[in-house]
């Protein structure tokens, strides 16, 4: 598993739907999406994003498996509606375990 991690300060006024219409294909439905995407906002800055894919794919040909995920003009049409962008990088999964409802250890 795959993951590409971008931290970023939209411009003011951006909503994350303008924000995914700047990367996401022509054609493409949040629901057929071929990866699992997360757009989280800050809670001290509610421009400040942390946006997160997480797809199958060679690490050695992480461009090869991200084409399909991203307009062609992606970083062009990103620009347009953020600031910033603080990180930008692809991780490779090495340890997963729990879940969102998993028991608190100390009950």
């Amino acid at each position: 598993m795959l993951r590409a991690v971008y931290v970023r300060t939209l411009k003011d006024g951006v909503t994350d739907d303008q924000y995914i219409d700047a990367w996401m294909p022509e054609g493409t439905a949040r629901e057929d999406y071929p990866a699992r995407v997360s757009v989280s906002r800050s809670t001290v800055d509610e421009r400040q994003t942390v946006t997160v894919f997480e797809f199958d794919g060679d690490p050695d040909h992480v461009l090869d498996a991200l084409a399909p995920l991203v307009r062609p003009d992606w970083r062009d049409r990103v620009a347009e509606v953020i600031e910033g962008t603080d990180v930008e990088t692809i991780y490779v999964e090495t340890v997963t375990y729990g879940s969102v409802g998993a028991p608190s250890a100390s009950a």
